[in-house]
């Protein structure tokens, strides 16, 4: 019975996929509600990376169109959208207020080279593809406006959308520290190219550029460990560093702070599951800190009613860290406010296979449950406390989240190699 909803779940997931399929690229949703019907760079890359897992040709050629698509779109200092209006063509590069979308670039460059690995298509690594990624590559250098080695991300600068969270943000600093490991493939292979297609030429400041990211990447994941896991070590550091004066509880901590904010320290009780889950796909996080997020999750029910919630515990109006906007958009529960994300719990149980095989399956089982008695309507999002659908039907990236979700549990598959 459950082999038969996994593959059954799987089945509609390509279904949901093949939805939202266009010339340009995966739409976020088929539905024309919002700006839905549009390629988001970081749903499309997620996308992306579940269609390699699947060998489905067709789905396959959509990742590459949209990422070749969404790198067209780049504006001179390196930002790509964060999404584009499918129909009436309008490119948005920012989010709520305007901020700039720091994800979306990251994402793309993430996607890239997955499907290169995946297709070997020369495409990628292109005259025009390479100074595309240089222009990304700067514009990550500046985003560590300080140089202190980690970037700092805007309010609203990534898919939390309203979530008030800024400067050191740990899902951001994940996909940091991923973006420049892909980057410095791209280049590597394209050297490669080089040697054996004269034809390509090279650009000379590709070698600065590799050993610049070699010694970048130590950086992020150091400055990422010795800053965001808490220990009674290294609090008194994280207070000088940001100059917090108030108290932050001297305890060893099992899992990476959401973000830290100079000044403030409200929110060091909070977990953030994708950021954490990003820690370990990136191996940011030791096997050790690993197993250690595993089993708080695992402890404190955040994968329950399914997986998985994105903030535990939710704000609550009465809390330090609400603020006005969430009475409309992150109720406790829903959104990013602990409500619950098909997609990150994808990536939850590819991370949980790797420790407990057996608790992914069963988590990817409660999942395939959940959706299909939704009628398979893979709905953005869902309550955190009821599991009640909410948000758009046939999200592409809930989706991918499930597709990434089977593959981990049926073929014990790596992300992000």
């Amino acid at each position: 019975m459950e082999e038969d909803i996994l593959e059954e779940g799987y089945k509609r997931a390509l279904e949901v996929l093949y939805k939202n399929s266009t010339s340009k690229g995966f739409s976020a949703s088929p539905e024309h509600y919002a700006n839905y019907y549009s390629i988001w760079a970081r749903d499309h890359a997620i996308c992306s990376i579940a269609v390699c897992l699947s060998n489905d040709g067709e789905l396959i050629e959509t990742a590459k169109n949209g990422i070749f698509f969404l790198l067209h779109k780049q504006i001179d200092y390196g930002q790509v959208p964060s999404y584009v209006e499918i129909e009436s063509k309008n490119r948005v590069y920012g989010g709520h207020g305007a901020i700039t979308s720091v994800d979306s670039n990251m994402w793309v460059i993430i996607a890239a080279a997955e499907l290169y690995r995946k297709t070997k298509d020369i495409r990628f690594l292109s005259d025009v593809n390479i100074k595309r990624y240089n222009r990304l590559y700067s514009l990550l250098k500046a985003l560590d406006s300080n140089n202190c080695g980690l970037m700092e991300v805007p309010v609203t600068g990534d898919w939390a959308d309203i979530f008030n969270r800024s400067y050191h943000v740990l899902y951001d600093e994940c996909l940091y520290y991923q973006a420049l490991k892909d980057l410095l493939f791209l280049f590597q292979e394209r050297l490669k190219r080089k040697r054996k297609h004269e034809k390509f030429g090279i650009n000379n400041y590709i070698f600065k550029r590799i050993k610049w990211l070699k010694k970048r990447r130590t950086k992020v994941k150091r400055r990422i460990n010795e800053l965001m896991w808490f220990t009674k070590d290294n609090i008194e550091k994280v207070r000088q560093e940001y100059m917090i004066v108030s108290e932050i509880k001297v305890k060893n901590y099992e899992y990476y702070q959401s973000f830290l904010m100079p000044f403030k320290n409200y929110w060091s009780q909070r977990f953030d599951s994708f950021g954490n889950i990003m820690a370990i796909i990136t191996e940011v996080a030791d096997k050790k800190n690993r197993n250690t997020i595993i089993n708080y999750v695992l402890k404190n029910n955040i994968n329950k009613p399914f997986p998985i919630t994105a903030l535990h515990p939710p704000v609550f109006k009465n809390n330090k860290d609400w603020e006005p906007i969430y009475s409309t958009k992150e109720k406790p529960y829903t959104y990013h406010n602990g409500g619950i994300w098909p997609m990150v719990g994808g990536f939850w149980i590819h991370v949980l296979s790797k420790v407990y095989p057996e608790k992914a399956k069963e988590d990817l089982e409660i999942l395939a449950k959940a959706l299909k008695e939704d009628n398979w309507m893979f709905n953005e999002q869902h309550s955190g406390k009821t599991g009640k659908p909410l948000g758009r039907n046939f999200q592409a990236w809930s989706a991918a989240g499930f597709i990434i979700g089977y593959f981990s549990v049926k073929h014990r598959i790596n992300l992000f190699i």
